[in-house]
This record gives C-alpha cells, structure tokens and sequence, in this order.
C-alpha cells in the first residue's frame, strides 16, 4: 500500500523571460502518495513541473515561475492523514529557526 510523503520543492522566478543574478525563489512543501521514496521523489518532480506557471504582473512585465528542483522528500510514516499530522520536520541546531528561545 502506497505511504504518504511530504516533498519540499524549489521554484525560481523570471521576469520578461530573464533570470534575476539573486532570483525569488520559493519553496512549497507538497504530501502525495508513493510506493517508494523514489517513486515519491519522481512524483514530487512531476508536480512540481506542474505548477509552474507565468502571468503578467502591475507593470506589464511577464512573470514566471519555474520548477528548479525537489529538495527534500519525507515519508510521513502514515497510510492515512489525519487531523493535525505533521507532514514536514526539520532538526537544526541555535535560533535560526525562529521560536521559543532555548530554556
């Protein structure tokens, strides 16, 4: 049976078709379902093509989002969602992460 998984991918932004030197870039964390982490990580990359997109913003300019990569991909241990299921976790060390501050 097919487990679920959070995949986390990156996008870049262009303008006019040209890429920035320091692009916007965002990161969207997608859950999806998979046999296996590599099934996961393919269908991670299969929606991330999928969403990239263009528009053309307030000043005229053409505005496009692209799928760069999958950065990360988790299973989520579970074979059904529920409520309140964390669907993505990172470990780091010192306040980089913002939060309560460590007692």
């Amino acid at each position: 049976m097919a487990n679920w998984y959070s995949a986390k991918l990156l996008f870049r932004s262009t303008v006019d078709g040209a890429t920035m030197a320091e692009p916007l870039c965002e990161e969207s964390v997608r859950i999806l379902r998979a046999e296996t982490e590599e099934a996961a990580v393919a269908r991670a990359a299969e929606i991330g093509r999928s969403a990239e997109h263009e528009y053309v913003n307030e000043r005229g300019e053409v505005v496009g989002w692209w799928f760069a990569e999958v950065l990360e991909v988790q299973d989520l241990c579970m074979n059904e969602l529920q409520d309140g299921a964390e669907v993505f976790s990172r470990l780091f060390r010192g306040a980089t992460g913002g939060g309560r501050p460590e007692a």
